[in-house]
């Protein structure tokens, strides 16, 4: 007396396939994104020095630094 395979068992199976290819893809997207994202990166139109302080003008954004080199203040054009 054999037993046979049930359908239901290849479904599973399918599910969890698609399950797990769909999760893969996703944590390699959110590990990726951030890489990508500084490979195209904003380029710097602009960059003035003053005495106390730098401003540097990017595509997307106007960011102030102190003669230090920390953040003060960062704009963001797309806000206009």
């Amino acid at each position: 007396m054999e037993i046979e395979a049930q359908p239901a068992n290849q479904y599973r199976r399918n599910f969890l396939k698609f399950l797990l290819i769909g999760g893969g893809a996703f944590l390699v997207g959110k590990f990726t994104s951030p890489f990508i994202n500084f490979l195209n990166g904003d380029k710097v139109l602009s960059e003035r020095t003053f005495e106390n302080f730098k401003m540097v003008e990017t595509g997307r954004e106007m960011k102030f630094f102190d003669k230090d080199g920390a953040e003060i203040l960062i704009i963001d054009k797309d806000s206009f």
